[in-house]
């Protein structure tokens, strides 16, 4: 099996329920740019959730296991009006009141997105989401794997999806 060709088909999910989360709790449209490989580990937004993921691709009578991680970045500013439009209030700060809200959005993502996968022969076991916040912060992706950066628009600012995949035997 190709992980590389799994790749595309393994991140349409995400961008799909992506789309939809954000339309449905935060109210604005997402609208996708153009996805880049990433060769660097910094984050381009100032608060990160991040969502590992591992489980079983069975294809055609064959199976291997996989390893994936779904993160979701926002610049501050973009973070505070997605989080004013979800809570009702207004935001300016990171306060401890949307510390989660990322992590929150993340797993609607993937409650949305594992349908799909599985109907696409992905069983899915999730962690616990984790946020990440700080300007030029850091993320630790499993090794060996891609990354594809997915900068989507919306009337809240830029948000950033960074999803990498790898295949096992």
């Amino acid at each position: 099996m190709s992980g590389e060709s799994h790749f595309i088909e393994f991140s349409k999910p995400f961008i799909d329920a992506a789309k939809n989360v954000f339309e449905t709790m935060v109210f604005t449209t997402l609208e996708t740019q153009k996805p880049i490989m990433k060769n660097d580990s910094v984050s381009r937004g100032d608060v990160s959730a991040i969502l590992g993921l591992s489980g079983e691709l069975e294809k055609n009578g064959s199976k291997c296991q996989y390893k994936a991680m779904l993160v979701v970045s926002f610049p501050y500013d973009t973070y505070f009006k997605v989080a004013s439009a979800m809570l009702g209030e207004a935001y300016t700060a990171y306060v401890p009141d949307i510390k989660d809200l990322g992590g929150e959005i993340v797993n609607m993502i993937m409650g949305n997105a594992k349908r799909d996968l599985k109907t696409m022969g992905y069983s899915s076991n999730m962690a616990i989401p984790s946020m990440i916040e700080g300007k030029d912060h850091s993320i630790n992706y499993p090794t060996g794997t891609h990354v594809v950066l997915i900068p989507f628009k919306s009337t809240h600012g830029p948000i950033y999806m960074e999803i990498c995949y790898s295949e096992t035997e």
